[in-house]
């Protein structure tokens, strides 16, 4: 299961590889033995021993690595919650809980990390709302608005004092207006499961993103809840294990309109929650079900197709869900499609490419809150 490495690593399998860049292999192994030996507080056992030994290896100490005991290496990994080292791509390894939520947290911590390297970046409004309180603060890195009275009024206060007098504004002023917390959301996320996500080299960012968002919502919103649904010729609401674990066999068919009627149906059983849809896609949608049941698929895109589509897209907007849809191509029917969302209020469209996704649904998702 090659995405359990490239997820820890934030790139390129080294496994896939025969002769990867010897810098980039042990890097990257460094980096996985680092935040394993950090979960299991093993110091000194055979996680760190490796682990040094890397480095001396990248240092240019060529017979660092024969000090490696394999075998101790191996029953490390075993007990840290890894099979068998040859064992370890295996079709039938399942992913544990502890091994799911490792991926989750270094995908979460990748993302933010990139939202904060983004021009502007910072931690995009998480904690904050709507609704002002009538206080004014300083800036805590949250996404608030900026109030310029109580700035200028900060700024007024210190040069009266003889504080800096010759500066007219300095940082430590700035105040932004405070916002009561947002109310709890039900969000659903929709992920493509086309083949063609797979052809573009796209699927590993929907699956990553995914398991962010819900590592996210799990720690830090627990108020929030989370739907994954799947779509391809039909879709399915599924765990964030299952999606890391789908194989992404050829499917045929982009099946937005099962994929909406689920969310739909999951936003009624939390009606008390703000409904959000958020649905990553590079692909117009090319079936829909008939009303005995049966996946319909046509390419092109059937009229029939792209009309009971956008009848579960206005269905979800007149019960007063916000939806934002991700477009990871940019072909003409697709921008055919983009129009047919932009002509509907309440729906927000962005464009992303696999870097892009995550950090733009992360992002959308804390500043609907």
């Amino acid at each position: 299961m090659r995405f359990r490495y490239r997820a820890y690593m934030g790139g390129p399998d080294p496994l896939a590889d025969p002769d990867p860049p010897p810098e980039e292999a042990v890097r990257a192994a460094v980096e996985l033995l680092e935040l394993i030996a950090r979960e299991t507080e093993e110091p000194g056992g055979a996680l760190a021993a490796t682990e040094a030994a890397l480095r001396r290896y990248a240092d240019g100490e060529r017979g660092a690595l024969d000090e490696v005991d394999a075998r101790a290496l191996q029953a490390a990994l075993g007990s840290a919650g890894y099979g068998p080292l040859d064992r370890l791509d295996s079709a039938d390894h399942g992913l544990s809980p502890r091994e799911l939520r490792r991926l989750g947290e270094v995908a979460l911590t990748e993302i933010e990390a990139a939202r904060r390297a983004a021009p502007g970046g910072h931690r995009g409004g998480d904690g904050a709302g709507d609704e002002p309180t009538g206080a004014a603060v300083p800036h805590d890195g949250f996404d608030r608005p900026l109030n310029a009275v109580a700035t200028l009024r900060e700024a007024m206060l210190r040069r009266a004092a003889g504080l800096a007098p010759g500066e007219a504004l300095r940082a430590e002023d700035v105040r932004y207006t405070e916002t009561e917390p947002a109310g709890a959301a039900a969000v659903c996320l929709l992920v493509d499961l086309s083949h063609s996500m797979v052809a573009r080299g796209l699927h590993e960012a929907a699956t990553r993103t995914a398991l962010a968002l819900h590592t996210l919502v799990r720690t830090r919103h627990p108020e929030d809840r989370l739907l994954i649904i799947g779509f391809g010729d039909r879709a399915r609401e599924m765990t964030p294990a299952e999606l890391a674990e789908h194989d992404w066999r050829r499917t045929p068919g982009t099946n937005l309109q099962h994929a909406l009627h689920l969310a739909r149906r999951y936003l009624r059983r939390h009606r008390a929650l703000r409904p959000v849809v958020l649905a990553v896609t590079d692909g117009e949608p090319t079936a829909h079900l008939g009303e005995d049941g049966d996946a319909r698929f046509s390419w092109p895109p059937a009229p029939r197709t792209v009309e009971v589509t956008a009848a579960e897209l206005d269905a979800a907007l007149g019960e007063g869900a916000e939806v934002t849809f991700f477009l990871l191509a940019d072909d003409p029917r697709l921008r055919e499609f983009q129009g047919l969302l932009e002509r509907r209020r309440g729906v927000r469209v962005m464009h992303a490419d696999a870097e892009a996704l995550g950090p733009l649904v992360v992002d959308r998702y804390v500043k609907q809150r």
